[in-house]
């Protein structure tokens, strides 16, 4: 059915949740995942942390590397092959081109239905519907398991 599955990871409970539904689909159709973390760095400032530009975006990246290395770990586990990238920008935007992009043939995108930053999501809209709107590939939606808090 599917031969190919990328799953953008922000480190949210919910794109987890995505990764584990990504894991099981993957097993099912014998497919491979693509495991996306992208650091946006255009909204990285360092006025009042006391930390310069530099280690505030080698921060992030680290960050990022951790994400994927648990990620393709997890994969690992169920032996699903795993390809990993990494990239800086607009989330929604990478992931978009990314799905595609013809020289990543990706059949199905799997993501969290909300991730880490809810700022973003009431001023510039969810990355979630953003993708959904703009990919080519079927999107896979997967809602958190923890109840919503009120």
């Amino acid at each position: 059915m599917y031969s190919r599955l990328l799953v953008p990871l922000d480190g949210s409970s919910n794109s987890i949740e995505a990764l584990k539904t990504a894991i099981r689909l993957a097993q099912d159709w014998h497919a491979s995942l693509v495991l996306l973390h992208i650091d946006d760095i255009t909204q990285v400032s360092s006025g009042g942390l006391g930390a310069s530009y530099n280690e505030v975006v080698s921060a992030m990246r680290e960050a990022s590397h951790q994400i994927l290395t648990d990620a393709q770990a997890m994969a690992a586990n169920s032996d699903i092959p795993t390809t990993i990238l990494q990239s800086d920008g607009s989330p929604k935007q990478h992931i978009v081109e990314i799905a595609n992009s013809p020289a990543d043939a990706i059949d199905l995108i799997v993501i969290g239905k909300s991730g880490t930053n809810a700022f973003s999501r009431m001023v510039v809209g969810s990355t979630t519907n953003y993708v959904v709107q703009h990919a080519r590939p079927n999107v896979f939606v997967v809602n958190d398991s923890e109840p919503a808090k009120s």
